[in-house]
């Protein structure tokens, strides 16, 4: 979508409202499910402290399980059900020519090839850590709520299955510590060409030219047929 400011809109105000409602929800419950799987240590201990003792964690820990749950439903209902939310989802599919360039990035990281990748709306990265995400969250929920609700879940489930869900809940949340702080920060705000800090999550909008260096095939999309117009 084009701005009349000279950039280009690249997320709406609800999408990037959605992506800070996230934020906000997995940085509450992986520091309060952190703070629980290491309470045994000094860091477990003091964290848990400053939620307000264990118990307050727990509150803190089923509202962000809460707004979790709330903010995926709507984004369900936004991606399904407006024109806008299903454009989104179909950009974000995964397709063959994603491992192309996933193979072209590992040749340019291992010195093999210089041709850099002319990447469309949304890059391969970005795809993995959207549909990573998603899988991530419907997991956590579901294993969440089998331990919210312990009685009724050892009413109908095997021991073992609960204690199975109890390890996938803990090391999972591990896990999206590791991708989403550690991976997700890096690529956003980190890497070269972005370093400090990639404004777009925050303003929503790309520059002509940061579109044409980072998403090459939508910059033709929609600025080359204007051009030609312009020629004629």
């Amino acid at each position: 979508m084009k701005d009349p400011g000279g950039k280009v809109l690249r997320f709406t105000l609800n999408e990037r409202f959605q992506h800070l409602a996230l934020m906000i929800c997995v940085v509450l419950l992986v520091i309060t499910g952190l703070s629980l799987r290491f309470a045994d240590t000094w860091l477990g201990r003091a964290v848990i402290s400053l939620e307000g003792g264990i118990e307050a964690r727990g509150v803190l820990h089923r509202l962000g399980a809460i707004g979790l749950i709330l903010l995926s439903a709507y984004h369900f209902l936004y991606v399904v059900f407006t024109e806008r939310g299903h454009n989104q989802l179909m950009a974000i599919r995964p397709a063959g020519r994603d491992f192309r360039d996933l193979l072209a990035t590992m040749k340019i990281n291992l010195g093999m090839n210089s041709a850099v990748p002319r990447f469309d709306r949304f890059d391969f990265r970005q795809k993995f850590q959207y549909w990573a995400v998603g899988l991530g969250v419907f997991s956590m929920v579901f294993t969440g709520l089998v331990l919210w609700f312990e009685s009724p879940s050892m009413a109908v489930l095997p021991k073992w299955v609960f204690d199975l869900t109890q390890v996938i809940h803990s090391s999972e949340g591990l896990l999206i510590f590791v991708v989403l702080f550690l991976w997700h920060i890096y690529d956003a705000h980190l890497r070269p060409g972005v370093f400090p800090m990639d404004h777009t999550w925050l303003t929503g909008r790309l520059t002509k030219e940061e579109l044409h260096e980072r998403h090459p095939r939508e910059y033709e999309r929609l600025f080359d047929a204007e051009e030609e117009e312009v020629e004629k």
